[in-house]
């Protein structure tokens, strides 16, 4: 019975605070360019660069906090390097603390006949959310405007016919983006963009976790929760999958209330999608021994 009051009261607390509007927080996006394949045009090139700022422009026209890679690593990375791979990106965008990677490549197409060479270009890419490796969606685009290119012509003559594209490939890809964006932000119910994360509990018995579980269940976004399975799970340690619409700071600021709500002390710490609680035991001080009796 005691315990059931102490949770209708916790509940109370929880919610007492205004809702955070969650529905209107933006990912931080960052627009990069994959040239590791040769036949993509390199991103050190006049025409990727028209590409990247038409669909810049597009997203930060419809709202999206749109990065710009140079200004974030400038001093902590090597600038103007090209031909990088996946792995490369996603590291960037992981050291500059980005929700959103927009990842594209352009791919060049002369086609040739007897009479002319006309160019177009492709371009395709994904969505990928960085923190937890979701895969939001590709896209693909390939204007059906073409450009006449005289012969004999040259791979820099493709590039320039590409560049004459870029605003409309671009204006293209970013209308595509910014549709899969807008439903990846606000959700299909409007309540917020679903977030996995990784929530680590340490120094927390088993008994201790039935009583987490109550609370974690009824915070704000709450969607699901399991334990994670490619962790070591012990008596001790635990670690789940945490599914929420909530934000990093509503988030730590429940854990903080949830500790105090148990009378624990603890420590909560964030670093990307990943919430680490642990929890601090009073030392227990060794005293001697009376000898009153002797």
């Amino acid at each position: 019975m005691k315990k059931t009051i102490f949770l209708m009261v916790a509940l109370v607390c929880l919610f007492v605070a205004p809702t955070l509007a969650k529905a209107t927080d933006l990912p931080r996006l960052m627009i990069v360019g994959e040239d590791a394949d040769t036949d993509t045009i390199p991103r050190d090139s006049r025409v990727f660069k028209r590409v990247l700022n038409s669909i810049s422009n597009e997203l930060v026209n419809r709202g999206f906090d749109v990065k710009d890679e140079t200004a974030l690593t400038h001093q902590t990375h090597i600038q103007g390097r090209k031909r990088r791979n996946d792995a490369e990106l996603i590291q960037v965008a992981k050291d500059a603390g980005i929700d959103v990677l927009v990842i594209f490549s352009i791919y060049p197409n002369a086609k040739t006949n007897a009479n002319s060479v006309r160019v177009t270009a492709r371009i395709e890419g994904r969505l990928l959310s960085v923190w937890d490796g979701s895969r939001l969606g590709n896209f693909e685009s390939e204007p059906q405007q073409d450009q006449l290119v005289p012969k004999p012509y040259s791979r820099n003559d493709v590039l320039e016919s590409v560049g004459k594209l870029s605003k409309i490939i671009g204006s293209d890809v970013a209308a595509v983006l910014a549709d899969r964006l807008e439903g990846y932000t606000s959700g299909n119910d409007g309540a917020g963009r679903l977030v996995e994360w990784t929530v680590i509990f340490d120094g927390f018995t088993d008994d201790d976790m039935l009583d987490v579980e109550d609370y974690i269940t009824i915070f704000t976004g709450y969607e699901s929760h399991r334990p994670k399975t490619n962790s070591l799970n012990t008596s001790s340690h635990h670690e789940l999958w945490y599914k929420s619409t909530i934000d990093s700071a509503h988030l730590k600021r429940n854990m903080v209330r949830m500790l105090r709500k148990m009378n624990m002390k603890g420590r909560v710490y964030v670093s990307g999608n990943e919430l680490k609680i642990v929890k601090q035991h009073s030392v227990k001080q060794k005293r001697k021994q009376s000898n009153n009796d002797w």
